[in-house]
């Protein structure tokens, strides 16, 4: 079953709305859940290459750590008031994700919740705190887009059909699992969509390859009855699965948009370096394209089963 007992809400203190922070607080008002507020503070002229002297950079690091340790603090009372068990933490760490990946060596959060916001290719190529988070952190990650409930009940997840290697295999059913049982605790729609290539574009790269005339509708075939079986699997019904031909980031943004999806979840096979940045990760991609939040899943990221 979907156990999501502990959130995880990561706080930007540079950011004047703190939008994770009513997304979390909803959910776990929902789910039942506890809540964790998390933030870090660092200045570089306390660091070791520092010329200060060590008792000066202590008495600045404590201030700092004690400022926004009352910043923080300042949000517990609105949580209290709904009933919620929270906790704080203050991370002396030069960049969020790092002080995020920190605290989940030391507790099991089941959930990291994080406002974002449009990126640009500088923030991807400076290693941003969400493409940090949606590769590397050891859990499932919803980036919040805005501070409502989800109000049209319906989730959307996106999958690689037709995918072969274990890899893709894993993440789909893990996405899949992710949104069926996050569609059970919220009693909302659970809608597929899935992309296939456009084979006309890729054999017009290659004029000295002629396509057969078959295999348009062989590859859209394959999309269908691989979709068909994963949504039998997953409960979908058949008017919730959409599938098109074309890129996937666009065809997910365009059907995210048409059925007006509240959450997407989609994964992340965890790029890292330039050739990820340059290549692009659709889970990175998409951020940027939907309106909606987003649940970013990585092979890591399974669904605990039932208990016996």
């Amino acid at each position: 079953m979907l156990d999501i007992n502990h959130l995880l809400v990561v706080l930007d203190a540079e950011h004047p709305e703190q939008i994770a922070l009513d997304k979390a607080l909803w959910l776990a008002g929902v789910l039942k859940a506890d809540v964790s507020l998390l933030t870090s503070v660092y200045e570089p002229y306390c660091g070791d290459s520092s010329s200060l002297e060590e008792a000066t950079k202590q008495q600045i690091r404590r201030a700092r750590i004690d400022s926004t340790e009352r910043w923080i603090e300042s949000f517990v009372p609105e949580v209290q008031e709904r009933g919620i068990t929270v906790r704080t933490e203050v991370h002396w760490q030069k960049h969020l994700h790092e002080a995020v990946i920190k605290s989940m060596r030391a507790t099991d959060y089941d959930l990291v919740v994080k406002g974002t916001h449009p990126h640009s290719l500088i923030d991807r190529l400076f290693t941003h705190t969400d493409w940090n988070l949606m590769r590397h952190c050891p859990a499932p990650v919803l980036l919040v887009k805005s501070p409502a409930a989800w109000q049209h009940n319906r989730i959307l997840a996106a999958i690689d059909a037709t995918s072969v290697d274990d890899g893709h295999q894993l993440i789909n059913d893990n996405i899949l699992s992710f949104a069926e049982h996050l569609a059970d605790h919220f009693d909302t729609d659970l809608h597929m969509v899935n992309a296939f290539p456009q084979v006309a574009i890729a054999f017009a790269m290659v004029p000295e390859v002629t396509a057969p005339d078959d295999i348009q509708a062989y590859i859209t075939e394959q999309h269908q009855d691989a979709c068909e079986q994963l949504a039998k699997k997953y409960n979908i019904h058949e008017d919730h699965v959409h599938i098109a031909e074309g890129e996937t980031d666009t065809v997910v943004a365009e059907t995210a948009i048409a059925v007006a999806a509240d959450v997407l979840v989609v994964g992340s096979v965890g790029r890292s370096g330039i050739a990820g940045v340059l290549i692009g990760n659709t889970a990175e991609q998409l951020v940027d394209k939907v309106p909606c939040d987003v649940i970013v899943i990585k092979p890591q990221d399974g669904v605990l089963p039932e208990a016996e």
